[in-house]
């Protein structure tokens, strides 16, 4: 804890150690001191000290665990009376309860609704929730929370990491198992109640390990509807070390075909960590156009690859596992200067993607629940989408 006063106001701040945050007070009236924010630091804020004459408050982090891509750091904080960028996404009460959240990894769009989307919180979070967000809020505000259920039980253990809300009603979730067989795409009713389970094919179970499907979305037209399935990393074939894959799973016909798409190389710096490069999420941009999330595993100076490129389907179903059809990629927007502009900590995954029904595009960073990470969750408008992917490239 640090007092000291600027102008004529005498703050206290107050580190959390644990929550990697410093806690702002005015304590002007020391027998009623006021609230007012929230600094987000990296981990382990244990040192605060407060340079009044410079209008300053300095904290410094102790944790260090380069294994873990944690390391200490000194965080540097100006007094301003503008908007606060910290918290980007709260949560509403729900009656005098706040509604509890972390690791939000999946974005959908509500179809139809202009001012609100959905997110979905991983296997951090017990029991697996969707929850609607209200985008026209700053910052964003969670408002609802709907639990994932099985016999009218709330689901335990299950890894949400894609989520997509039908137009037809309900949901498609996109589940990332601890093993390649348990990779599963899953249908949801409108309440959340799970409809349909599918697997991944035995195949692609056996050369995925832990980092299986993470996003999921669907196209709908004359043929049916078609779910798309993004695998963080699947094992690539000889000489492609930085092929994973896309499944298209058509509902009709109940039949996976799958795409290839080539990672960047990983970059990590010296042999502190041992980076890699995987895909985040998948959304649709339009009929014949998918847009996924490209990111390494690198956060805070070392961050490189947060970036959403597009490949076009060009009308073919797919190939087997064994010889996927290659997409070419393109880039479309590269969000690490929107991770960077808080200046703060560069967070590590970017997770969540997807364009509201107000043409905006969404982004979101998984805090993974303070594991190995700072816990702050950056939540993005990224803008129109016809800005994000190029005005004029794309069609409805």
């Amino acid at each position: 804890m640090a007092v000291a006063r600027f102008g004529k106001t005498t703050y206290a701040f107050v580190g959390s150690e644990r929550s990697n945050f410093v806690a702002v007070y005015d304590v002007s009236n020391p027998t009623r001191p006021k609230f007012l924010q929230i600094l987000a630091t990296a981990v382990g804020p244990e040192g605060l000290l407060a340079i009044p004459g410079r209008n300053l408050l300095v904290v410094s982090s102790e944790e260090d665990e380069p294994g873990d891509a944690v390391r200490a750091a000194f965080s540097i904080f100006e007094l301003d009376r503008g908007e606060n960028s910290f918290p980007s996404i709260v949560s509403a009460n729900v009656n005098g309860t706040p509604i509890g959240w972390k690791a939000l990894g999946a974005l959908s769009a509500k179809p139809g609704d202009r001012r609100h989307i959905y997110a979905a919180s991983d296997l951090a979070l017990n029991p697996g929730s969707i929850f609607e967000v209200d985008v026209t809020k700053k910052p964003a505000v969670i408002t609802k929370a709907i639990a994932v259920t099985e016999g009218g039980a709330p689901v335990e253990g299950i890894d949400i990491e894609g989520l997509f809300a039908r137009p037809q009603g309900g949901f498609w979730l996109g589940v990332e198992g601890t093993s390649g067989a348990r990779n599963r795409i899953v249908r949801l009713g409108h309440d959340g109640a799970i409809l349909e389970s599918i697997p991944v094919p035995a195949d692609i179970a056996a050369i995925t390990g832990s980092n299986g499907i993470e996003g999921v979305t669907a196209i709908s037209d004359t043929g049916g509807e078609h779910v798309f399935g993004a695998m963080q990393r699947t094992a690539p074939a000889q000489g492609t070390p930085t092929l994973t894959r896309i499944g298209r799973y058509d509902v009709v016909t109940r039949q996976w075909s799958w795409y290839g798409y080539t990672l960047e190389p990983a970059t990590a710096p010296g042999t502190w960590f041992t980076d890699w490069v995987g895909l985040s999420e998948i959304v649709a941009v339009d009929a014949n156009t998918l847009a996924v999330i490209e990111r390494d595993k690198l956060n805070g100076p070392n961050a490189s690859n947060k970036r959403i490129y597009t490949v076009t389907l060009d009308g073919t179903p797919g190939g087997p596992a064994s010889a996927p059809v290659m997409l070419t990629k393109t880039l479309a927007y590269d969000v690490l200067p929107d991770l960077q502009a808080t200046k703060g900590w560069t967070q590590e995954k970017l997770e969540g993607l997807t364009i509201g029904a107000n043409g905006h595009v969404y982004a979101i960073t998984d805090n993974d629940g303070l594991d190995a990470a700072t816990g702050e969750t950056v939540f993005l408008d990224l803008g129109a989408s016809e800005r994000v992917f190029d005005e004029g490239q794309y069609s409805d």
